[in-house]
């Protein structure tokens, strides 16, 4: 029994983690195409220039920095000034263009000083004078060394700011999604782009190694580093953008098997190319892999390529982690292996209280029980904001079970619950731990804390310097408030609360008791004036309210401050008179009779008084109460009259079935269950068709006829037939002799 019950709670648990597979998988969209991204950055857009390093270009021996990517903003380089000889002859706007090489002009309009050797001419000072570079060939000599010497360098060195520049800005950008985004997006390295189209017509253009990656940006140096996520790069092998049947078997497993090879290092370049090269030939006959940075220009076709071509990628976290989270647990389940917590979540056994694992004197079956053994302190909720029962209950079920899950949509209160169980947590001795998929919600939920709880949180919101001196910030100051702990001045603190703890659960204790008693009053059911009114208080107070207009009861107008003119001891002495006296006034008034049955007789009335109490208290079990109360109301007389019309009733509804016509049940179901309105029609209908009737037979009942007895009786029948014959026609009766 006991194995086939483990296999029924491992039954249950695979059922649960498939379905949770399989919700996940309904969440989880197919990318095919990088174009579905967010964002895309090829490493092979990054120069090889001063301030950007990537291990894709290869291992520096010389460096232990485990940095996948450096890249630091440099000052743009100004272009240089042309030589003053050209000044003249040059676009000043046209040298900021590193893509277009400045040309000379081949001739411009100058200002020269005028001629004033002869003071008897009228001429201005300045004249314009117009030049050709033809004129001038240390113009074009000067010009030549410059583009040679100057500006083509700075071209070059332009160039490759620019590149920079633009890798930087595609950094800066994935930073700020990253930070807009929050956890819902990753960030991870692609590497072996695949790129394929499939018989069915799709496009296949993707990366299928991946690694998680962690940016981090110094805002102080303007540098990027790409690294490692904290919790491991966890390299694997991504084929959800092919079908099944794109899919040859046991190409995930071998493939994955020498990707461990490379211990979640990417840039392990035998590793990688064996893993993609065994992936390319496992693919298609005329797959080939190709180690180059560059992504392949060429159109998808039918005949796949793998090229090494290293991409960071901001992309929306799938399900698939969870997915093969799943997996793994449904596989130890098949070997027999049931995580606890798992078997909790899925409900498939029922785990004993935190605080009595290990201690099997404790009770475990039940919540109650366990409260029951627990003190006061423990068993008290100490919820500093409003709970209702559900968020109660949590507590209730965290002392039976190691963990619970708690869902809700948005707005129903989760973040205020949490906060209520952390503060409850930490009154009962016990530290907590709280994780979030975003540092907003975890600054939402330190915000709902009491402000005497905040200073004791030790925040870790982020791996950035802020979030650093957050958490140095957080520590100092719990250990600030260690030096400054007063123990005796905390005790009396503790103290004074208990003691107030203590009062108000007597309090609650005493108005429970209250409510209790209020309660049972209201279903009590008694009976009051010698059986006159039974039933609950409400339902007596209901009866004596409606016999006001009967009675006449004494309208109270004393004043409420008055004392009673009568003692208590007087009214009971009273009261038990009254008691007393009315069995014996009840005696007075029975009447000897004029002779006494026989003792057999007396044995049979006995009898018969016992079957008529017994009838008397089944009937008052299942008896309608307002019905109840009416009859007893009422005189001998008209319960007699009733009791004979519901023996008449009752006796023609036994007889009706025995008539025999088609229509008597349906009549008999239709009126008992009150549809009485069409058959009083169907009545009157009835009744109006068979009173005409009666009307001409009544009528012809008073007419005779005296036929004489020479009169042959054929004869007259055939007479009478024509004569009726002729008045239907319209004809009249005329004058004949």
């Amino acid at each position: 029994m006991e194995r086939s019950g483990q296999r029924s709670d491992n039954d249950k648990v695979l059922r649960f983690l498939e379905y949770l597979r399989h919700v996940s998988s309904l969440h989880t969209k197919t990318i095919r195409n990088l174009a579905d991204y967010p964002k895309v950055v090829w490493l092979s857009d990054l120069p090889q220039a001063q301030g950007c390093s990537t291990q894709a270009w290869g291992r520096d021996t010389d460096s232990e920095s485990d940095d996948w990517i450096e890249v630091r903003n440099l000052p743009k380089p100004s272009a240089p000034q042309p030589p003053a000889v050209c000044r003249d002859w040059v676009d000043a706007s046209s040298l900021q263009h590193a893509r277009c090489e400045p040309k000379l002009l081949t001739e411009i309009t100058r200002e020269v000083p005028a001629d004033t050797s002869d003071p008897n001419l009228d001429n201005p000072d300045i004249v314009l004078r117009e030049e050709k570079l033809e004129d001038h060939p240390e113009v074009r000599e000067a010009w030549e060394k410059y583009l040679e010497h100057e500006w083509r360098p700075w071209c070059e060195k332009y160039e490759t700011w620019s590149r920079v520049h633009a890798f930087y800005a595609n950094l800066f950008d994935i930073n700020q999604e990253l930070k807009r985004l929050g956890e819902q997006y990753e960030l991870v390295l692609g590497i072996g782009l695949l790129v394929w189209q499939l018989p069915g017509g799709q496009t296949i253009r993707r990366h299928v190694i991946a690694a998680n990656a962690l940016m981090q940006f110094d805002a102080a140096l303007g540098t990027f580093l790409v690294q490692p996520h904290t919790d491991g790069a966890k390299l694997r092998l991504e084929l959800d953008m092919l079908d099944l049947e794109q899919l040859p078997p046991g190409v995930e497993q071998s493939v994955s098997e020498i990707l461990r090879d490379a211990a979640d290092d990417p840039w392990d370049k035998p590793c990688i190319n064996k893993a993609l090269t065994s992936l390319a030939h496992y693919l298609d006959p005329g797959c080939v892999y190709e180690d180059s940075l560059e992504a392949p220009s060429t159109n998808a076709s039918s005949t796949p390529i793998i090229t090494f071509a290293p991409a960071l990628i901001l992309r929306k976290r799938s399900f698939r982690g969870l997915n093969q989270f799943l997996s793994e647990i449904i596989e130890q389940i098949g070997n027999g292996n049931v995580p606890p917590l798992i078997k909790d979540l899925a409900e498939s056994t029922c785990f004993p209280a935190p605080d009595s694992f290990g201690d099997p004197n404790l009770p475990t079956s039940s919540t109650e029980s366990h409260e029951a053994s627990l003190p006061p302190s423990q068993s008290e909720v100490f919820f500093p904001k409003p709970a209702n029962k559900e968020q109660r209950g949590i507590i209730e079920k965290l002392r039976a079970s190691p963990c619970v899950l708690v869902q809700g949509p948005p707005g129903t209160g989760k973040s205020h619950t949490i906060a209520n169980l952390i503060c409850h947590l930490l009154a009962t001795g016990q530290r907590t731990l709280i994780t979030a998929k975003t540092p907003r919600a975890l600054q939402v939920l330190e915000n709902l804390l009491p402000e005497q709880l905040r200073p004791l949180c030790i925040n870790l919101l982020g791996h950035g310097p802020a979030e650093r001196r957050s958490l140095e910030a957080s520590v100092n100051g719990i250990l600030t408030q260690r030096d400054d702990w007063d123990e005796a001045d905390a005790q009396s603190k503790c103290d004074t609360l208990e003691e107030k703890l203590a009062d108000l659960r007597a309090e609650r204790a005493s108005i429970n008791k209250q409510i209790l008693a209020i309660r049972e009053s209201e279903t009590h059911s008694m009976t009051v004036a010698d059986g006159a009114y039974r039933g609950t208080a409400a339902r007596i107070a209901e009866a004596v309210n409606r016999d006001h207009a009967k009675y006449q009861w004494f309208r109270d107008t004393v004043p409420h401050n008055r004392p009673c003119p009568v003692s208590v001891d007087d009214l009971q002495c009273v009261l038990n008179a009254l008691r007393n006296l009315s069995p014996i006034s009840h005696q007075f008034a029975y009447e000897c009779p004029d002779s006494l049955p026989s003792p057999e007789e007396f044995a049979d009335l006995v009898e018969a008084e016992k079957e008529a109490h017994s009838q008397e208290h089944a009937f008052l079990q299942d008896a309608d109460e307002p019905l109840t109360e009416f009859l007893t109301q009422q005189s001998p007389e008209v319960v007699a009259v009733l009791r004979d019309s519901l023996r008449k009733f009752l006796d023609a509804i036994k007889r009706l079935p025995r008539e025999q016509y088609p229509w008597t049940d349906t009549v008999l179901r239709s009126v008992l269950a009150g549809n009485t309105a069409q058959w009083q029609q169907y009545l009157r209908v009835t009744n109006g068709a068979v009173e005409l009737p009666e009307e001409l037979v009544a009528t012809a009942d008073k007419i005779t006829f005296k036929v004489p007895d020479a009169v042959d009786i054929r004869t007259l029948a055939d007479d009478v037939e024509f004569l009726k014959h002729h008045l239907e026609s319209g004809g009249t009766l005329g004058w004949w002799v």
